[in-house]
């Protein structure tokens, strides 16, 4: 069945979509998980995992001693679930239509029927002011004032008044503290709520260690406190105008973060799983209490069941309790758990024995707006033996082919530009040697790039015209890093090129033996001649570790200093092949020994190499006189301690202070908050505090170890004010932002020209310039800290190069065809036919099937597509790389296909119908059953 457009144009609703946008903008646009500014505004969630009991200490306070946990809702045999929505862009607007019309259908002819938004209704951080473009204007758009879209598009994103909507709290809407989703959920509209700041002080009787007690500190005193409502925030709360002409305040919508909804035929159990997926104490007394009188389905923000894993949701507090237990008590009645968080469909079936083996159908619905995650990786072959927690998905959405097609459409070719981007640093770096006297040429095209990427974007060709730019600053990079090296130690400069070529290709030529030797997965058997192939590589690779001291040797007669090091490492190096080589042999790959090495080979690996590393740059160093440089990095550690005990100081100061009011409990709290306010800016204040005094007194002793230390914990300090800065003036100063940074990235590259062409600002209009310019060619702090990051960008660089030949990007080289991104059409050939269905679907089964040692054969499949598929998807066995890993968050896309549903529930005395509406953007709404579940019993499994 299809709704919402026709089959030759498509879903008519991705159109209404981009006109409703094209006229009212959402603050975030386009919301990204891979950038400062999401991440910032979710610190809570580190922050509120390493508290005690402040999130239970909040969910009590939301909820009201006084009411009924009940919405009654006896007419109610049809209704709609959504799952994760808030995202603000595209990707949540273009399933809005289809959901208020299946809303409309729900009601009509006088019926009843509600929307439930199934965890994380706000994104990234359940900001109050967030709500009007991630709630009001994709679901009640005729509650938002001054919108400009035409009246006929911003209907299509009503919901009809009639029909509530009620939401169970995700892990970000607990970023605030569900402060924003008390102010739409649970209060009245004219009655708003008021931050409960008490609720940050500690609870001072609590026994809790060292450790413990420092991050509960932490999180409490660095907790960033919820916004409060402005703007349209405010009147979008208020219901449809009233009979005299005035909005009507809308009262509570729901009684607590957590409930139960009594619709005619079932009770749905609705729980808050807060940011860690547990509940309280509480909680689950109240979850105990329910009686099995009625069939329930238990509605949970985080999955009992999910990519063939079985989690049992634990009590905070109560060990050996959890919500599994309850769900599988036969006298409470539960004959379904439906569970979002998980930004995909999954069903598992009970009548399929490798699925749900409980009896219970287990639905995790998590499609309703934000990102797409993956499919492919999950495991739908037979049940692994190592563990009995894994299960069979028998439905997924998207399918597991449909998934890896799309993702490695995505990331295959930006793999092949990211490899394009090192080797153009490379070439900088190399290119730099022969440009000496060009630094200023290489600053001043540096400062155009740096201009050119505050343009505004335009859509076509802005979108080639920027990864354009991204090469060529990683060129004119490559360039600075080599002209910064020659201006600053002109006589180790072409020692210290030469170390960084050597390392970098011996790792990648580590990566590449290890890719294809499989060294890090467990095998059963190994034949004879693949053992003496490991010697022999393994003797080439060490031999190539000491090339360049026997170089030296044989060169000069004379050697660099201090070989011990590199020595022990190269031995180390030896061992650890050695060794992980017969460890990799097991009885049985699927045993838990298997299991141990999967986890353990890549760190071995990384460690041994590095070791090797480490000991020819200490080798090099000490032969041009800079030891002291080598060392930096570990005593950077110092400076980075002593702020790590101003900070531990100003952390445990309010307990220490208030200490002698222990006796006064409610004065106390009173006199930590206090504190609490005078603590927190210095704990922002102690590393740059304490980073001026180092740099102070370093000048004052004349302490060259000092000021080597002073690099690391500068760079680091200076980048993270640069972020948080940044990131403030983009949210509270939007307008100035671009003006803003261009000026600053005017006057810094101004003073780096002055610095690298002397006498360039020798002219009245930079005469206040000059001076530090001037300054800065000599000043030691910032050579420290432009050292420290001209390190970072060295090793940061050959640690991806050789990170991408393990994945075997260097076989893109050859395979133009996978150097753009075509557009996805399923089931439906492209010009590029970049990979079929077909094909990922023989690709997945092969995969789903192998374990062990020997990289799985797909008969049918090209060796171009075998290729591409194994960049995208190594296979279910680690190592998987942060590529692969954070797939579907760096490739968060908003143009079709989207790949949202939502969910259609009808019921009846003795089955619950469940149907998937399938939101594509570039097709029509796809609605299909996909569940019958028995009201009258439990589901027995085959």
């Amino acid at each position: 069945m299809a709704q919402g457009g026709d089959s030759e144009t498509g879903s008519t609703d991705w159109e209404r979509t981009k006109a409703y946008l094209l006229h009212d903008p959402t603050k975030w646009n386009s919301l990204s998980w891979i950038t400062a500014r999401s991440l910032i505004d979710s610190v809570n969630d580190i922050l509120g995992r390493g508290t005690r009991g402040l999130v239970e200490n909040l969910r009590a306070h939301w909820t009201k001693s006084d009411t009924p946990l009940t919405i009654t809702a006896p007419g109610v045999s049809r209704f709609l679930v959504i799952g994760d929505t808030g995202e603000q862009d595209p990707s949540q607007y273009v399933v809005a239509p289809a959901l208020a019309r299946a809303a409309g259908d729900c009601v009509d002819g006088g019926g009843q029927s509600f929307v439930l938004v199934l965890s994380d209704v706000i994104y990234p951080s359940g900001n109050v002011n967030d709500y009007v473009d991630g709630f009001y204007k994709p679901y009640r758009s005729n509650r938002v004032p001054g919108l400009k879209a035409p009246a006929d598009v911003r209907a299509e994103f009503a919901l009809p008044e009639n029909v509530p909507v009620y939401a169970m709290p995700g892990n970000h809407d607990w970023y605030d503290g569900l402060y924003g989703f008390a102010h739409q959920f649970l209060y009245a509209a004219d009655e708003p709520p008021t931050w409960p700041g008490e609720v940050l002080a500690p609870s001072f009787g609590d026994r809790l260690g060292p450790w413990e007690l420092i991050r509960d500190r932490f999180g409490r005193i660095m907790w960033r406190t919820p916004s409060e409502p402005v703007g349209n925030a405010v009147p979008a709360r208020w219901g449809e105008p009233a009979d005299g002409g005035g909005p009507a305040p809308e009262s509570p919508l729901q009684p607590a973060p957590y409930f139960v909804i009594e619709t005619e035929h079932v009770d749905l159990v609705c729980i808050d799983t807060g940011i860690d997926g547990t509940i309280d104490g509480p909680q689950f007394d109240w979850l105990s209490s329910l009686s099995g009188e009625k069939p329930k389905i238990l509605m949970t923000g985080k999955p009992l069941f999910v990519n063939g894993e079985r989690r049992t949701c634990a009590v905070a507090g109560r060990p050996g309790e959890t919500v599994y237990d309850l769900v599988t008590d036969e006298e409470r009645r539960y004959v379904a758990t439906v569970g979002g968080d998980t930004h995909n469909f999954q069903l598992y079936d009970p009548r399929d024995a490798q699925s749900s083996r409980d009896g219970r159908w287990h639905i995790v619905s998590g499609g309703g707006g934000a990102y797409t995650h993956a499919t492919h990786p999950i495991r739908t072959a037979v049940s692994d033996a190592r563990t009995d927690l894994r299960f069979r998905p028998t439905r997924l959405f998207p399918g597991s082919a449909e998934s890896l097609a799309y993702f490695a459409q995505q990331l295959v070719p930006s793999i092949w530009r990211l490899l394009l981007t090192v080797v153009l640093f490379g070439g900088g770096v190399v290119l730099g040697r022969w440009l000496a006297g060009v630094g200023g040429v290489a600053i001043a095209t540096m400062m155009v790039l740096m201009l050119l990427h505050l343009m505004p974007q335009r859509p076509g060709r802005s979108l080639f015209g920027r990864r354009l730019l991204l090469r060529l600053e990683a060129l004119v990079v490559g360039v600075l890093a080599t002209l910064f090296l020659h201006q600053y130690l002109p006589d180790a400069a072409g020692a210290l090129l030469v170390l960084f070529g050597w390392s970098t290709l011996w790792i990648c030529l580590n990566a590449w033996c290890v890719r294809w030797s499989r060294w890090w997965n467990p095998v059963e058997r190994v034949p004879w001649w693949h053992h003496v192939a490991f010697a022999c590589v393994l003797a080439a690779l060490v031999a190539l570790a000491l090339l360049p001291w026997g170089l030296d040797q044989l060169g000069s007669g004379e050697g660099r200093t201090v070989p011990w090091w590199l020595f022990v490492a190269v031995g180390v190096y030896a061992v650890v092949g050695i060794v992980g080589w017969r460890t990799r042999i097991v009885s049985t790959v699927n045993g838990a020994r298997a299991a141990r090495w999967l986890k353990r080979s890549v760190v071995w690996a990384v460690a041994a190499q590095a070791a090797v590393v480490s000991g020819e740059m200490l080798r090099v160093l000490s032969g041009e006189g800079l030891t002291l440089l080598f060392f930096s990095g570990l005593l950077g550690l110092v400076p980075m301690a002593v702020i790590a005990v101003v900070v531990l100081a100003a952390l445990l100061a309010p307990d220490l202070l208030t200490r002698p009011l222990g006796d006064q409990p409610v004065r106390r709290v009173q006199a930590w908050l206090r504190w609490r306010r005078v603590v927190r800016p210095l704990v922002f204040l102690s590393a740059p505090v304490t980073l001026a005094l180092w740099w102070w007194v370093a000048d004052a002793v004349d302490s060259e170890w000092m000021r080597a230390a002073f690099a690391l914990p500068a760079l680091i300090t200076v980048t993270a004010i640069g972020i948080f800065v940044i990131d403030w003036i983009r949210r509270e100063h939007a307008r100035l932002y671009t003006p803003l940074v261009a000026l600053v990235i005017l006057a810094f590259g101004a003073l780096l020209l002055g610095a690298a062409v002397p006498g360039l600002l020798d002219v009245p209009i930079f005469s206040e310039l000059a001076p530090l310019a001037n300054e800065l060619r000599t000043w030691w702090p910032a050579v420290a800290v432009a050292g420290a990051l001209f390190t970072l960008v060295a090793v940061g660089a050959a640690a991806l190069l050789a990170h991408l030949v393990f994945l075997g990007a260097y076989s893109l080289i050859a395979d133009p065809g996978a150097w753009v991104r075509p557009r996805y059409r399923p089931g439906v050939s492209t010009p590029y036919d970049f990979i079929s269905e077909a094909d990922a679907t023989s690709i997945i089964e092969a995969e789903q099937e192998q374990m062990g040692g020997q990289a799985a054969i797909v008969d049918g499949v090209d060796r171009r597509t075998r290729r591409r598929a194994q960049i995208a998807f190594p296979g279910l066995n680690p190592p998987f790389g942060p590529i692969q890993k954070f797939v579907s968050e760096i490739y968060s896309l908003d143009e079709p296909p989207f790949f949202k549903h939502f969910l259609e529930f009808e019921t009846s005395p003795t089955e619950a119908v469940v149907k998937i509406h399938r939101v594509r953007g570039d097709q029509p709404v796809e609605i299909e059953e996909v569940a019958r579940i028995s009201l009258t019993g439990t589901v027995v499994a085959p």
